[in-house]
């Protein structure tokens, strides 16, 4: 009774301690003495928001808080603060800022959310208007024109990034900081699940992001930001709708997203519907077509996509806590597989063996995968909750993803991933003039894939982490040091591996085979193993500082030593994957030169990668320029590379050798790929330099190389050295630009690996901006690889069975209100 009796004095003392309530106003202006109309105008530590009239002029009435420092952004100008300190009168606090030649954004997936010109790391943002103009439907094709970030391309309809040469579990992929948690990371034929239809930006975090967002993103990071869990309170609605059509896939776009409030409650919806054909090339689909292929048709390469996403928000002065719900079906085509069944059949047909109704079943060859994923996630953000806290945010997702490969429409392998990702943040008052967020992020995966394509045994995940990123600022050099101290753990079923492999002689190789295969040696052999569970301890840390040595001009450098736990994929692997057309060995298997099994699993170790960065910045007057420098060296670096070994899909054990021999005279092998560890090194440039021509011309020129070498061999499906230019035009709700990208010949490539010819990809695009009845309409089309040129993708799985569309044109219009 009496500790109750404490414990309501305590808090009766709280909520009696005085309350200043402060008016703060104040004036922005640029450089010249023009107002800045349209800033935004934030106090740290609180919802409150302000935006700048016509005449540059912002307003806060009844502010409660003591302590008052705010921040002021606009897009076109260089971010700028005032810290007050504690004050318990009204203020005037005027803001002068200096004009960028840039578009200058806040980057969310900073732990310590600074602007693009203020980051330590190399890294791009793409704004919601730009993201609008070059949205492809895959997340790889939308970013790879960006520096240094390629695409893994498995056809139109599935493509991730490839950051610095870095694809797969190197490369995290997030919504709103959170896993997307698909199995995108598992195999390329598996599109990224996020959806950019809403985004109002995507970040690209070059390099390690190990520290915020754990082991995986050694590579780097690509974070799509949209507004399904509103932060900030909205009186009314507001919202935007878009239909478009494309030539090259008889395709249809049509999306909507919506926002409104009222008081303290703020509700979201978005959804998008895309239908296509299959996609229109300048040629044969495969390099080496046989009489049958069709000519200037990808086949399985159509897609329909559904999605629709829905939030709500409770947004008070303190904070904000929000809810949202995702439902995703997308079905599509795997490239590379619609004709080699369709030989099948032919075979089948002249073997009797075909019913009549087989003949039209032209919709049922290939590959299909059928998606559908349930994501649940919630955020909300407490200001001061407590002494020495500033700031304290949680951000949870729930992700229970599902898909199907259905061959020759017959459901076949089942993926299922159920993930839960949680992460709780804290940021501390300043002390000592450092200022930073120190956080714990769990994360789960229950992993399964049943069927006849399931490469991987069921498995889970889970990993435990605690991090730390401090700043501080001395002068005109911002300092930034961060570690992460992670465990991770995967336990996997026992499974059997078979694998039948076949052999040819050395000189004959290149040969054509006799009827009766003379030169081939034919073995298989099927081993069980029962797996140990696996655990790591990684520790990353970084430390960097970016100096700005004169007005508008920066150097960054940044030096970090990252670990890495392997990804469930890259140890477990041991069976046909359909959509690569390979099989695949992983890294605890021990095998040899002829494709033999041993009974004993191998040792792994953790990847370790030693990152140095420079990055030049220009970003002030009438030309600038951002230029990154990269050197990566990998200890024990994890990488998948074809054996020159052909393993067989169909399996006859029980009988002779010289039956089987007969029986796979006339089969096709599919090659073997072989996970490994050795040492790496990775370096490499990518830059990007603008002038404007005119005040409404402006001329872009970007390029990037990277140089990757592993041991005595190269890295494979390294990207190749690339430059791109684009002229822009900007005048009176009129836009257009032109532009071109060029890709080199990619001849420096690993073992059994093929070189990729270069070729060059025409792009333009014009819109145009009017206001009718309230509403702001834009009218725009595009064209991509105008010349109609045949291009195949160095970093793509399927570069020898899916070339990139033809020439395509899109038309559409929009409607922001």
């Amino acid at each position: 009774m009496k500790m109750r009796s404490l414990l309501s004095l305590s808090i009766a003392g709280l909520l009696s301690a005085p309350v200043y309530a402060t008016t703060v106003t104040g004036k922005v202006t640029d450089t010249a003495g023009q107002p800045v109309a349209g800033a935004e105008v934030k106090i740290e530590g609180s919802r409150r928001v302000a935006y700048t009239d016509v005449n540059g002029v912002y307003r806060f009435d009844d502010v409660k808080q003591p302590h008052i420092h705010l921040h002021v952004y606009s897009s076109n100008y260089i971010h700028g603060d005032n810290d007050l300190g504690d004050v318990n009168a009204d203020q005037n606090v005027d803001f002068i800022l200096q004009p960028a030649s840039v578009e200058n954004i806040v980057v969310t997936a900073n732990a310590l959310q600074s602007s693009v010109l203020e980051s330590v790391t190399p890294v791009t943002v793409i704004g919601a208007e730009k993201l609008r103009k070059i949205e492809a439907p895959t997340l790889g094709e939308t970013l790879k024109n960006a520096p240094g970030v390629h695409s893994t391309y498995f056809g139109p309809v599935s493509s991730s990034p490839v950051i610095r040469g870095n694809d797969g579990p190197r490369v995290k992929i997030v919504q709103n900081g959170l896993d997307v948690s698909d199995v995108s990371r598992v195999g390329p034929d598996h599109n990224v699940a996020t959806t950019l239809s809403s985004a109002t930006q995507v970040e690209v975090l070059r390099g390690p992001a190990t520290l915020q967002y754990g082991s995986g993103a050694i590579g780097g990071v690509v974070n799509v930001v949209d507004k399904r869990i509103p932060q900030y309170q909205i009186d009314g609605v507001e919202g935007e709708a878009e239909t478009s059509y494309s030539t090259v896939n008889n395709g249809s776009y049509t999306r909507a997203d919506v926002t409104g409030g009222s008081g303290n409650i703020v509700w979201h919806v978005d959804g998008f519907y895309r239908d296509t054909d299959n996609a229109d090339i300048p040629g044969y689909a495969s390099v080496e077509p046989d009489e049958d292929e069709p000519y200037g048709e990808l086949e399985s390469s159509a897609m329909e996509t559904r999605n629709v996403v829905a939030g709500l928000s409770y947004v008070a002065e303190e904070g904000y806590f929000g809810f949202a719900v995702e439902q995703l079906d997308n079905e599509y085509g795997v490239p590379g597989h619609s004709h080699e069944h369709e030989e099948e059949h032919d075979e089948d047909e002249l073997d009797g063996e075909h019913d009549e109704d087989d003949h039209d079943h032209e919709e049922e060859e290939g590959v299909l995968l059928d998606v559908d994923m349930t994501r649940y996630q919630a955020a909300g953000e407490w200001h001061s909750p407590f002494e020495g806290l500033t700031n304290l945010k949680f951000a949870a997702a729930y992700t229970d993803y599902e898909h199907a490969e259905i061959e020759d429409g017959e459901p076949g392998t089942v993926f299922t991933n159920e993930s839960s990702d949680i992460r709780v943040s804290a940021y501390h008052e300043e002390v000592n003039g450092w200022h930073g967020v120190f956080g714990l992020q769990f994360n789960h995966s229950d992993y399964n894939a049943v069927g006849e394509e399931a490469f991987t045994p069921a498995n889970t995940t889970s990993s435990y982490a605690l991090y730390v990123v401090e700043q501080k600022k001395v002068g005109d050099v911002t300092f930034e040091l961060g570690g992460r101290l992670e465990r991770t753990t995967l336990d996997a079923e026992a499974s059997e591996v078979e694998l039948d492999v076949l052999h040819e002689d050395e000189e004959h190789e290149g040969e054509e085979h006799d009827e009766e295969h003379e030169d081939e040696e034919h073995e298989e052999h099927a081993v069980a193993f029962n797996f140990p569970d696996y655990d790591f301890t990684s520790l990353s840390l970084s430390a960097g500082a970016n100096w700005e040595y004169q007005e508008g001009h920066s150097i960054a450098v940044t030096l970090s030593r990252s670990e890495r736990a392997p990804s469930q994929q890259e140890l477990f692997s041991a069976g046909q994957h359909l959509a690569t057309q390979s099989y695949e060995v992983g890294l605890v298997f021990d095998m040899d030169e002829e494709g033999h099994i041993e009974e004993n699993l191998r040792s792994v170790n953790e990847e370790v990668s030693t990152n140095l960065d420079i990055t030049f910045r220009k970003f002030t007057g009438s030309w600038g320029y951002s230029a990154s420098f990269f050197y990566n060296q990998a200890d024990d670096y994890i990488f998948q590379s074809s054996t020159g070994l052909l393993a067989l899909s169909e399996h006859e054990h029980e009988e002779e050798h010289d039956e089987l021999e007969e029986e796979h005279s006339d089969e096709e092998g599919t090659p073997v790929y072989y996970f490994q560890q050795a040492d790496a090194d990775i370096w490499g440039f990518e830059a990007e330099t603008y002038v404007d021509l005119t005040d409404t011309l402006r001329l872009t020129v970007f390029g990037d190389y990277i140089r990757a070498e592993v041991e005595d061999d190269n890295l494979p499906r390294t990207p190749p050295m690339r430059f791109g230019s684009e002229l822009s035009y900007v005048n009176n709700g009129l836009s257009a630009d032109v532009g071109f990208t060029w890709y080199d010949d990619q001849d420096e490539v690993a073992s059994f690996e093929t070189s990729t010819d270069g070729y060059t990809l025409v792009n333009a695009s014009v819109q145009y901006e009017f206001g009718s009845q309230g509403i702001d309409w834009v009218l725009f089309a595009r064209g991509e690889n105008l010349t109609d040129e045949e291009a195949r993708v160095h970093t793509s799985f399927l570069k020898d069975q899916a070339p990139l569309p033809g020439r395509n044109f899109t038309m559409g219009v929009r409607a922001l209100f």
